[in-house]
């Protein structure tokens, strides 16, 4: 599954994959790729807003001209000089009206950006729903040669990380602190967890 995001110069694009997401961004400064598991992807949200940097470019030169030409108009008589200084002024308010909000995810390879429009709770959902699946094919087994301890640390991060529930957590615990080290190979919950 693929789904692209606009907004001014930029483009991002999320490649669903199989066991990894392929993150591409473009902007006005080049463009970036990298492709991660979806287990090293942190849902801790940061909250940020972008603007269009070719418009604050536009506003700077175009007061500078606008400035340039008031004063020569102006020297000379001409008090209509002064129009010459709404284009900058113009786009310095495009520039600060015109925003995108933008939520940032870490990651091992680095940041995700999902910017706030129609696709935005569709992208969220499958990079949440995609990340459950996996950490829980990873470290959702018991492993009863491991130290107990370690094992119901695991299990407790899992929880941390909404990836199971409270009663599957005491569940497991129980497992690992009632087990024999030779009963069984794979903990099996028949029911899945909640978020």
């Amino acid at each position: 599954m693929n789904i692209t995001q606009r907004s001014y110069s930029t483009t991002i694009t999320f490649d669903f994959e199989q066991d990894a997401l392929t993150y591409t961004r473009a902007d006005a400064y080049g463009s970036h790729s990298f492709q991660l598991p979806y287990g090293s992807i942190g849902m801790d949200p940061r909250m940020t807003s972008e603007r269009n940097g070719t418009l604050f470019s536009g506003a700077i030169l175009l007061s500078a001209w606008g400035l340039a030409q008031a004063a020569y108009t102006m020297i000379r008589g001409d008090l209509l000089g002064a129009i010459f200084l709404l284009p900058g002024g113009l786009c310095f308010l495009l520039h600060a009206a015109l925003k995108t909000n933008i939520t940032s995810l870490s990651s091992d390879e680095g940041e995700i950006a999902i910017m706030h429009d129609g696709n935005f709770d569709r992208i969220i959902s499958e990079i949440r729903e995609r990340r459950k699946k996996q950490l829980l094919d990873w470290y959702g087994n018991i492993d009863f040669a491991n130290d107990p301890e370690e094992e119901i640390q695991k299990f407790e991060w899992l929880h941390s990380q909404r990836l199971i529930t409270s009663d599957q957590l005491q569940r497991i615990v129980n497992t690992i602190r009632n087990a024999d080290t030779g009963d069984q190979d794979r903990f099996e919950d028949p029911a899945p967890p909640h978020q």
